[in-house]
């Protein structure tokens, strides 16, 4: 990995820039890190202490018995549970104002429980691997809630429903592990106003249809683990995007609209097919600063050539494993 030590960029782009590094790797990590120690038992002596309680496949009867004791509690993981009646776990609780995380995945819910409109300051909802769940009825239920961040991988979605817009507050969206192409759901995504983060990575997707230009507000875009060999013009409409992941696709070349994002800040395009940099990086103005090209089989003369033409970047990467 080659990281410059001396770089000519003025000091507000490059702190800007390392901020925007320090964004990308806190929003990978985003319900795991709140509110200091998670317990994994109600054993406590002082339960009314407990912010974070991790139940996922331990939910038990006295636990169950204990949950109205949890007058503080920040995050709560029901996870794994599918013979617990989710609702009236949710129902015992004794202050639900306070609750603003919650993960209920692999859990073969059809229905969302009718409880979870309690929790009025909701802002994480994960709802991971419960491929049955009625998302229409899912986004009514929730469309109240102040969520800003909701994972809905590994749910087979094909399409999404059209009232994903009622959620107005959301800023991360996961459709990780699903099949999300059909034109309309860009075009639906786009419509979210403060969205920040679109995670799209293993959706098995081929091409991308030209309204991914639809997303015009988001920042973060991951796009890893598909198999994609081209990306359409229309990328370059997204005018708000700082860092797209599409590492572990079919590229042959760095594709080329890449150059034509204004604000593109960094790429990882690690463990595709790459052999080539096209003459668009060589003829555009673009305010691209980082690429990580990683296990591509780049020859070394095209290396070279691309090491000079990138010589300014914060960090530039072409290790091979």
């Amino acid at each position: 990995m080659h990281l410059l030590k001396k770089h000519p960029m003025n000091n507000r782009r490059y702190i800007y820039i390392t901020t925007i590094i320090l964004l990308l790797l806190s929003s990978c990590n985003t319900y795991t890190t709140f509110y200091s120690k998670t317990y994994n038992d109600i054993s406590s002596n002082n339960n009314s202490k407990i912010y974070r309680l991790n139940l996922s496949n331990t939910l038990s009867d006295s636990s169950f018995s204990s949950i109205e004791k949890l007058k503080s509690l920040k995050m709560l993981n029901l996870s794994n549970n599918e013979n617990i009646d989710i609702n009236s776990v949710l129902m015992k609780l004794p202050n639900p104002k306070y609750l603003e995380v919650l993960i209920l995945d692999s859990l073969k819910m059809s229905q969302l429980p009718e409880s979870i409109k309690r929790f009025s300051n909701l802002k994480q909802l994960s709802l991971a691997y419960n491929p049955k769940l009625d998302l229409d009825n899912t986004i009514n239920q929730i469309s109240g809630l102040p969520i800003e961040f909701l994972n809905l991988k590994g749910n087979k979605i094909k399409r999404l429903p059209e009232n994903i817009i009622k959620i107005s507050s959301l800023k991360d969206i996961n459709l990780s592990h699903n099949y999300i192409n059909d034109p309309s759901d860009y075009i639906l995504l786009g419509q979210l106003p403060k969205l920040y983060s679109l995670w799209i990575d293993h959706n098995e997707l081929e091409s991308l249809p030209s309204t991914i230009g639809s997303l015009k507000q988001i920042r973060f875009l991951y796009l890893d683990h598909n198999k994609l060999k081209h990306l359409p013009d229309a990328f370059s409409n997204m005018k708000s995007t700082w860092v797209v992941h599409a590492g572990y696709n079919n590229f042959e070349e760095l594709p080329s609209v890449f150059a034509k994002m204004k604000s593109l800040l960094m790429i990882h395009v690690n463990n595709n097919r790459i052999s080539s940099i096209p003459n668009a990086y060589y003829t555009e103005k673009y305010s691209l600063a980082g690429i990580i090209l990683d296990n591509n089989p780049i020859p070394e003369k095209e290396k070279n050539r691309a090491k000079k033409l990138f010589k300014d970047f914060f960090l530039l990467s072409f290790e091979q494993k």
